[in-house]
């Protein structure tokens, strides 16, 4: 387990981080997915690095929406979703997804933790 003390720059860098954050996704019950943010702060890189490789591989998507999920058989296992909202067909999108998952998500998903996921959702 990492032990983080914070200082006026990690602070600093971390409100960047958040608002970068802000700026790219939505929020699907926005408190929820704030405490989540704030206990597990080493996602907002990834997060910012993902929202581009995003709209490499999805041209075309309207956003992509931050939702906490509990797991039912495990309340205190919760996992952050990045649902990229795409109107692309559904074989298409998915297509889309596996090439993202296998040129970069997959190497990249070690960073997360088991703490993030990311998936189409369609319009």
């Amino acid at each position: 387990m990492r032990y983080y003390t914070l200082t006026p720059t990690t602070c600093t860098v971390t409100s960047e981080l958040l608002a970068a954050v802000e700026k790219y996704y939505l929020f699907r019950n926005r408190h929820e997915v704030l405490q989540f943010l704030q206990k597990h702060s080493f996602l907002l890189p990834l997060l910012v690095e993902a929202y581009g490789k995003i709209a490499e591989y999805f041209e075309t998507f309207s956003s992509v929406v931050l939702e906490v999920i509990t797991e039912p058989e495990a309340e205190n296992d919760r996992e952050l979703f990045a649902f990229i909202r795409t109107g692309l067909p559904v074989d298409e999108a998915l297509a889309r997804l596996e090439r993202f998952d296998e040129e970069w998500w997959l190497e990249a998903s070690d960073r997360a933790q088991g703490k993030l996921c990311i998936h189409v959702e369609f319009e």
